[in-house]
């Protein structure tokens, strides 16, 4: 990947107890523009850089020699106001949920590649400023992808997955539809069948039965037809 969003490059923290991986990460984030004057590799060098040094973004290996220290470290982290992400080699429920506690900007699971270290890195910072309110996360195999909300057209249930349409894309996701849309704004997008959400500033006509959305026909069925015409008013 060649250049970075961000103007400024950041002064980013390193904590992974793999030095191979460390350095791996190191070589990555000085490709995409960024400084590593921190790499730590265990707990305790980590929160004396945290306290003592100017960090603008941290990354933290979750499960460090001991055991969750990563989420020890996020504590401060968030404390101190900086940005950081989570790196596991493991997605079971209990490490996950304790890890969500500390609000992190992303998670990327081993292995990963660059461009999925600096979509997270991205989206972190997004989370940070706020900026994520106009954005959907897709949690597509290992990597999130940020897509601008404005940007999906709709939303279709295709047995366990989601086909999430864009204006410029088609994108998978495994996952329910009534679970990815509890999320989503409700006056922006709207359930108009089982099968189906809409974004209602992509509606172009409206029958009893149908929508039209771009060059698709999105039909509407009986039991959620009330309820479009109340929220299309």
């Amino acid at each position: 990947m060649n250049g970075m969003s961000n103007k400024k490059p950041l002064k980013v923290l390193v904590v992974e107890d793999e030095t191979f991986i460390a350095e791996m990460i190191r070589v990555m984030l000085e490709d995409i523009g960024h400084h590593v004057p921190f790499v730590s590799y265990n707990e305790s060098h980590a929160k004396e850089v945290l306290q003592n040094e100017a960090v603008d973004f941290a990354i933290f290996d979750i499960n460090l020699k001991n055991g969750m220290e990563g989420v020890d470290l996020a504590k401060i982290a968030q404390r101190k106001e900086i940005p950081f992400m989570f790196l596991t080699s493991y997605s079971d429920r209990r490490t996950l949920e304790e890890a969500k506690k500390t609000k992190p900007g992303a998670y990327v699971i081993k292995p990963f590649t660059e461009d999925e270290l600096f979509t997270a890195i991205e989206m972190s910072l997004m989370h940070a400023s706020g900026a994520d309110a106009e954005m959907i996360t897709i949690k597509d195999g290992h990597r999130n992808i940020l897509v601008k909300m404005e940007d999906v057209m709709y939303l279709k249930a295709d047995n366990i997955y989601i086909e999430i349409q864009t204006v410029n894309k088609r994108y998978l996701t495994r996952q329910s539809l009534s679970a990815f849309i509890k999320d989503l704004p409700k006056d922006r997008f709207i359930r108009v069948h089982r099968s189906y959400a809409v974004n209602r500033s992509h509606i172009v006509s409206i029958s009893r039965n149908s929508l039209e959305i771009g060059k698709e026909t999105i039909p509407i069925s009986r039991s959620y037809r009330e309820e479009v015409q109340l929220r299309l008013k």
